[in-house]
Order: C-alpha cells, then structure tokens, then sequence
C-alpha cells in the first residue's frame, strides 16, 4: 500500500495534474478560437513575457513595479473582458454533465424541413432555433409562449405574414413543441465570419453562446443556412438539414 501510495505521488499526481489542465486550456481555446478574445490572449502573453524580461533580465525597476502591479488586478480584468466566453464555458460543460439531447419525431422534422424548403422557394426568411442541452428560457420568455405541436402550416403562418409582429423573430424549438415565437437572439459581433443580414448574425450569435441548432432562411437568396456552436454553414439541402436535426447537429462536426 504505501508502494502504491509512494508511486501516487511521485509520478501519477504529476500526469493527471498535466492531464486536467491540457484538457481545461483545451476547451478555453476550442471557445475563444476565431473570436476577438485570442488577440486579447495574445496581448496578455505579450506583457507575461515582457514582465520577466524586465524584471529577470533588463533589471528595469520602474517597468517591472508597474507590470507586477498589473498583475495584481489582473483577474478582475479578465473576468470583464472574458465575461462571454467564460459563461459560455460554464454553459457548455453545465449542459454536458446536466444536459438531456431532445429527440424529435421524424413527422415533426419533416414539419420543418418542409416548411423551410416552403420559405426558401417563396423567397420568404425565416428563424428557427432547435433547443439542444443548454436550455433557452430566457430567450423564449422575451418571445411569445405558443408551446403548440410542431407542424409546416403553423411555420409558415409565422413566417409567411411579413406584416405580422412575429416574422422577424426567431421561432424556438423543444421536444416536439413550438416553444415560443417572436423571439430576440443575441447578435454575434464575429468579424471573421461573412454574414449576409440580420438573421444570420443572430444565429451565429445564439451559436457563440449555446448549443442550440439554428436554421435561417434567407429572404434575398432563399438559401438554407445552419448555425451551430460557432460556426455558420451555407447552402444546406433539405436531405442535409434532416442528417443535422436528427443527429443534434453532430454531423456538422464533419462539414
């Protein structure tokens, strides 16, 4: 026992400490990778290094008491400026270990897909957000509450009338149900990303922040676009569209 003990804390300690901070810097650059915040990190590299040339090297005083005292207030700096990807950090594991992927029936997915090739053919944009493990409560309670069976008819009610008050709003899906409609999505500010309108920034946007499948229509082009955890993927086809919904968007990992 204490062979096995001593073997614990010589070697196996060192390789699972290694093992949970690869794996904890992994899934913050896997968050932050594209976005604004890695030019921030790269900056903060940038003044890691030269806080030890100035202090171990050059011998600077002045410098290195300024860049010390930088570092002291350090965290709350990256607290603010990284608000968003650590939330969306914390969102993405809490959904992982919590989180129940919802299975839509197939005549309900055909709903969908056949009231998105309906909008796309008529040049009519549309919203659609599939609710995956993070949840969207706080985004359906801004929305109107509809909680109705999924159906093509109901779709295109909402989106076909562009004078009514819910055709630019997002439509929110859950187990079977039209959660809500008239829903307001965050806007992504990715400037790495070509984005055609307003529709298509607001899926990229609920992306950045969960794990939802969105599905956008454009009304200039009558494409079918999908967003999903980042990532903005155009001229998806109706047979593509169903691999996505009933796979939770994994096949998209692929493309």
């Amino acid at each position: 026992m204490a062979t096995l003990l001593n073997i614990y804390n010589t070697y196996i300690v060192n390789v699972l400490d290694i093992f949970i901070l690869t794996i904890i810097f992994y899934r913050i650059i896997l968050v932050i990778k594209g976005t604004r915040a890695i030019q921030i990190v790269v900056g903060i590299l940038f003044i890691l290094v030269l806080t030890i040339v100035a202090r171990n090297i050059l011998h600077l005083k002045a410098l290195s008491w300024l860049l010390e005292n930088f570092w002291f207030a350090a965290v709350i700096i990256l607290a603010v400026v990284f608000q968003i990807e650590i939330r969306n950090v914390l969102a993405q594991t809490g959904g992982q270990i919590w989180g129940a992927k919802a299975k839509i029936k197939d005549s309900y997915v055909t709903g969908i897909i056949e009231a998105v090739e309906d909008l796309s053919t008529s040049l009519t944009g549309g919203l659609i957000a599939i609710e995956n493990e993070i949840g969207l409560k706080n985004f359906t309670e801004a929305g109107i509450l509809l909680n109705a069976n999924i159906s093509k008819e109901l779709l295109l009610s909402i989106f076909k009338n562009k004078s009514a008050p819910l055709h630019d709003g997002a439509v929110i899906i859950f187990n079977g149900k039209i959660v809500a409609a008239g829903c307001l999505l965050p806007l992504s500010h990715n400037t790495n990303v070509k984005i055609f309108g307003t529709r298509h920034r607001a899926a990229l946007g609920l992306s950045e922040v969960t794990d939802a499948i969105t599905i956008i229509v454009s009304e200039e082009t009558g494409q079918i676009s999908v967003a999903y955890k980042g990532k903005l993927n155009g001229n998806i086809s109706p047979a593509k569209l169903r691999e996505i919904i009933n796979t939770n968007g994994e096949v998209l990992k692929s493309i």
